[in-house]
């Protein structure tokens, strides 16, 4: 099963010339992923922080701060805070926790000494790409919103066995275009609304994955 569901529309409008190619890459973004833990160089204590998992509800580019806040009765309470300081979850070493979308546990290491009151870890959380394994990518730019006719037309796998004007990275989870200056001198200039679009081959469904304008013209100038 590919990852076509996993592909959201994003807004991507392009300025282009006649004189040049077309080289532009796009990232697709599907979700948050493990970034890293890190224990504080002041801390007094050993303890081994491990991610079970994180989820769609975390932040595709952060970092929280786990803490040593007590210690009652052999117990060792943690209290999670997010990078502006609001506190996201709280529990005992030894335990799970779940904080904004991370699911994790911190464990005092055998043998090493005891975690102290004080004690920090933080957790990052970074974007993971869409594995584009499989899916072909079209682009149609129309001469207007609802035209018929289209001012340019790229796509990933040509059924003339031509050289591809759209690269699909794959794993990666990038989407380049590569139209060369000689089809972007065909095409006249002006705005042209575009739609780029995620085809799974097998299933024949499809979505969209970027929408937008193309401003072409003869040359770039600066814009006013």
């Amino acid at each position: 099963m590919s990852n076509l569901a996993l592909i959201p529309a994003q807004e991507a409008n392009f300025r282009t010339s006649q004189i040049t190619d077309w080289l532009d890459g796009l990232p697709l973004i599907a979700a948050p992923g493990p970034g890293g833990v890190i224990a504080s160089a002041a801390n007094i204590g050993v303890g081994s922080l491990v991610v079970a998992a994180v989820d769609a509800g975390a932040d595709l580019a952060g970092v929280q701060v786990v803490k040593v806040t007590g210690i009652a009765s052999g117990i060792t309470y943690l209290t999670v805070t997010d990078a502006d300081g609001t506190v996201t979850a709280s529990g005992v070493v030894g335990l799970p926790i779940y904080a904004n979308g991370v699911t994790f546990t911190l464990a005092q290491v055998a043998g090493q000494a005891a975690l102290a009151i004080g004690d920090t870890f933080a957790i990052a959380t970074l974007p993971l790409p869409v594995d584009l394994t499989g899916l072909v990518f079209t682009l149609g730019a129309r001469i207007a919103a609802g035209a018929a006719t289209y001012a340019l037309q790229a796509t990933s796998a040509p059924a003339d066995g031509s050289t591809a004007t759209i690269v699909n990275g794959g794993a990666a989870g990038t989407v380049a275009m590569q139209v060369p200056r000689s089809l972007m001198a065909r095409c006249q200039p002006g705005t042209f609304p575009h739609n780029i679009i995620a085809t799974d081959p097998v299933t024949g469904q499809s979505v969209t994955a970027f929408y937008g304008l193309i401003t072409h013209a003869a040359l770039l100038q600066p814009q006013s």
